[in-house]
């Protein structure tokens, strides 16, 4: 189990870490055209910045977007996908925004990555992120994870109980913690529904 939760947290710094150089990858956009190249995915745009092999830069607005696929220089690759979402701030309104999407399943986990520039000597820019849960197609900011998320997982609650305790995860608001609850979540859920088919 500890090397399974070590994998787990190898896999997760490269989910949550953000990398270094632009990735390739494609954008798939609602007419089902695919643009490949390297992209720049900007939250504060809610864009997508594609340089295409020839060197054009296209730029599409996440209304504009049905999914993103990149692949990063260790290979690792993130998925994203463009969901309707308020946030319920004073200028905010409805509308199509990019989410990444850390785990999917029965219990979708999404991401929002804000980079701020920091204007002195140092030339350096912090980042914030978001962390979302997508459940009917409602996309809410998990706030509380154990009140907004672990009734979700009712259904495997005694394992989920034993998973918690086993790797010691006390702090269900830190990142890593509610990543790797969603995935092992998803995980067995994946297996029950495997096994219920295969008995049938």
């Amino acid at each position: 189990m500890k090397y399974w939760l070590l994998t787990f947290s190898l896999l997760t710094l490269h989910t949550v870490l953000p990398a270094q150089s632009t990735p390739s990858g494609k954008v798939v956009l609602n007419s089902q055209e695919v643009i490949r190249g390297t992209v720049d995915i900007n939250a504060f745009i809610n864009s997508a910045v594609v340089t295409t092999e020839d060197g054009r830069q296209l730029t599409y607005h996440a209304s504009m977007i049905h999914s993103i696929e990149t692949i990063d220089e260790c290979d690792f690759r993130r998925e994203y996908r463009c969901v309707d979402y308020r946030s319920n701030s004073f200028f905010d309104r409805m509308e199509k925004k990019i989410f990444q999407v850390l785990s999917a399943g029965e219990v979708t986990l999404l991401r929002r990555v804000f980079e701020y520039d920091v204007f002195d000597a140092t030339d350096e820019y912090s980042v914030e992120e978001f962390y979302y849960i997508d459940e009917d197609n409602k996309v809410n900011r998990i706030r509380n994870f154990k009140r907004q998320v672990m009734p979700m997982m009712r259904n495997l609650e005694e394992e989920m109980e034993v998973f918690r305790q086993r790797n010691g995860i006390s702090n269900l608001n830190r990142d890593l913690n509610m990543y790797l609850m969603v995935s092992y979540y998803n995980r067995i859920s994946d297996l029950q529904e495997e096994n219920a088919l295969t008995l049938r």
